[in-house]
């Protein structure tokens, strides 16, 4: 059943004594329609929860005309709204959802910064259902502040403003580089293949996000990107998701101490281990083994 959406545009996460980008949280029920979404000014949307089948219909001001877009919605999406966006109607059915937007008011960028920044290109219209854990990483961090789970006061919160502002202006502002129309989404199944072949030899290894991407030739923060998409989870869960289930089985080798298979797996120590196995598996790997 349809549930009404106590509001359209969420509900205010800062106020007048705030000193960075503002912020707004809206708590999605598991479907629900909202109509006439007009932006006054650019705003990036975070979402997490879902999944969610969502339908948009908006205008494209590239094209001159209403357009609409129909996607599966899943957590730690993107949405970019420059200023004057407007939807016409957002229809969505699946798992609640929460999103958290962050609007970008000129006053507000004029007293983080005297350099102008480019703004949410309005040629190429809003944009939808995008990866960028940068975003997603500064946007949770801001939205800690607001809601006081952490207190590291003004400088902090002003930086991760400043440091959000500088990034969507620089890769999705006026004058960027335009996505080609021809880009991946995803990782081929050879590339897949040959990032799962590294994970399972080198599970014992230390190696980073940087190692990873350079199987696929790709930089980092793309790998991540196509990485979401193709295994439905980032490449730091499914690499701690494959130590664990090594854990898994090295554990009915009882020659082998828990200490000793932390290490093979590739955890820092056996606390990490426990903690890890636990958080997926439901008990420690002591549990596990005696049952």
């Amino acid at each position: 059943m349809t549930q009404e959406v106590p509001s359209k545009y969420g509900a205010p996460l800062t106020g007048s004594d705030w000193v960075g980008l503002p912020l707004r949280i809206g708590h999605m029920p598991e479907s629900g329609r909202v109509d006439d979404l007009v932006g006054e000014v650019d705003a990036v949307l975070v979402w997490t929860g879902g999944p969610s089948d969502v339908a948009i219909v908006y205008e494209d001001p590239a094209a001159g005309r209403v357009a609409d877009t129909e996607f599966e919605r899943t957590s730690g999406m993107i949405d970019l709204l420059p200023s004057g966006t407007r939807m016409y109607s957002v229809c969505w059915s699946g798992k609640p959802s929460t999103c958290t937007s962050v609007n970008f008011p000129p006053s507000c960028l004029a007293a983080l910064t005297s350099v102008p920044m480019a703004g949410l290109d309005v040629a190429r219209g809003p944009q939808f259902g995008l990866l960028d854990p940068h975003v997603v990483d500064l946007v949770r961090r801001l939205q800690g502040q607001a809601e006081g789970v952490t207190s590291l006061g003004a400088v902090y919160v002003q930086s991760l403003s400043l440091a959000l502002a500088s990034y969507v202006s620089g890769r999705y502002g006026r004058g960027a580089e335009a996505p080609a129309s021809g880009k991946t989404f995803s990782l081929s199944r050879i590339q897949r293949t040959q990032v799962e072949s590294f994970v399972e030899q080198e599970l014992a290894t230390n190696f980073g996000l940087v190692d990873l991407a350079s199987i696929t030739g790709y930089s980092p923060d793309h790998f991540s990107r196509l990485f979401k998409q193709s295994f439905a989870q980032s490449p730091y869960q499914y690499v701690l998701s494959r130590r664990v289930e090594r854990a898994r089985t090295m554990l009915r080798d009882e020659s082998l101490s828990i200490a000793e298979i932390a290490l093979a797996c590739g955890f820092s120590d056996q606390g990490h281990l426990t903690k890890a196995f636990k958080q997926r598996v439901g008990m420690t790997p002591g549990a596990y083994r005696k049952g």
